[in-house]
């Protein structure tokens, strides 16, 4: 189901995950799921370790290949902290060494038309460069190399939490981001499957300030524990606190999907689309919902009208599909095959 990424599964589950974003060009989401994949794979599933790193590498290379074209525009606007970032993010995430070579050479460039005349000194337009890379990978700010050198393709701890916090839906990247050194540790710690290292920092937190992010956290941790109503207090509590946070939304369908308790979750993901959070997310989760009760006619409805909805269209019509075969109507499913799944990756 949709829901299944919120919570943290064995690495076939990542790998699952990570090809269907790969397949539908969400390259920074399938690079997230296959690293963890990668670290849950184990030692003797060499089949699978061998899947993981090409998979890692594509999305990587592909990365690469969006920050260049990013990295081209903006120096040609004239914007060298944008161009800088984006060729460094470039060189750091693409393994193709043809990439790689074309992020340096453009450094190079940068470095170039900052030192001629009336030019801006690269490391002071990186620091002041507040926007993010293209492809779901956010600005890496100033502390990167600015002669040309593009590191090895590993990240730092700023970078990954960056990198994992930016496929977050709505303003919660940048909300994640200003928290602060202390959660994005947490961040890392709980991504590092350290939810016992992790919990005192969230809850040392909360003693200063109520943070609905924060407590949306610990409510993960709760659940991972096993503890589901106590990670249902905790996710009713901070959208006391924010209402309109989209990821305790999500979280809160999920585990009341989980716990059969259908009709709850279906008014929740109702509230959603009537408050216009996630609500394209919401009408596809309203048909996983009404299959999951066995109303197949609802969920049939439901996903034709998101095919509407250009952000889940490609995967209504990967639902859609099957049923209206199974149903017998052939020419539908072919129809909704040629105009939504034809090209597939």
């Amino acid at each position: 189901m949709f829901f299944g990424k919120l919570f943290k599964k064995d690495h076939r589950h990542y790998l699952a995950q990570a090809g269907k974003h790969l397949a539908g060009e969400r390259y920074a989401d399938a690079r997230i799921d296959f690293l963890e994949a990668l670290k849950r794979c184990p030692a003797d599933a060499a089949a699978d370790q061998l899947e993981i790193t090409q998979g890692l590498n594509r999305a990587g290379d592909r990365l690469g290949e969006l920050n260049l074209q990013e990295g081209e525009h903006s120096l040609l606007a004239g914007e060298l902290g944008k161009a800088h970032d984006h060729f460094t993010l470039a060189g750091e995430l693409a393994v193709d060494e043809t990439i790689r070579d074309t992020a340096r050479k453009g450094l190079e460039r940068v470095s170039q038309q900052a030192s001629s005349p009336g030019g801006t000194a690269v490391r002071q337009a990186a620091k002041a460069h507040g926007g993010s890379s293209c492809a779901s990978c956010k600005d890496t700010g100033s502390h990167h190399s600015t002669d040309g050198e593009i590191p090895e393709p590993n990240l730092s701890e700023e970078d990954h939490f960056s990198l994992l916090i930016q496929p977050l839906p709505g303003d919660l990247p940048r909300r994640y981001a200003a928290l602060g050194p202390e959660f994005a540790r947490a961040y890392l710690l709980i991504h590092d499957g350290k939810d016992n290292e992790a919990f005192p920092v969230l809850e040392k937190m909360l003693v200063s300030a109520e943070n609905d992010i924060v407590i949306y956290e610990l409510a993960l941790i709760m659940f991972r524990n096993g503890q589901i109503h106590e990670c249902e207090g905790l996710l009713n509590r901070a959208l006391s606190i924010n209402p309109g946070n989209p990821a305790c939304y999500h979280a809160l369908v999920h585990l009341l999907a989980g716990a059969d308790r259908f009709p709850e979750a279906i008014d929740t993901v109702k509230h959603m689309i009537d408050q216009g959070i996630l609500a394209d997310q919401a009408q596809f989760m309203l048909g996983e919902l009404y299959e999951a009760t066995g109303d197949e006619a609802a969920a049939v409805d439901t996903w034709s009208r998101a095919l509407e909805l250009p952000s889940v269209a490609r995967s209504a019509a990967e639902r859609l599909v099957p049923i209206l075969g199974g149903q017998g109507r052939t020419e539908e499913a072919k129809y909704l095959t040629k105009r939504y799944l034809k090209g597939c990756c």
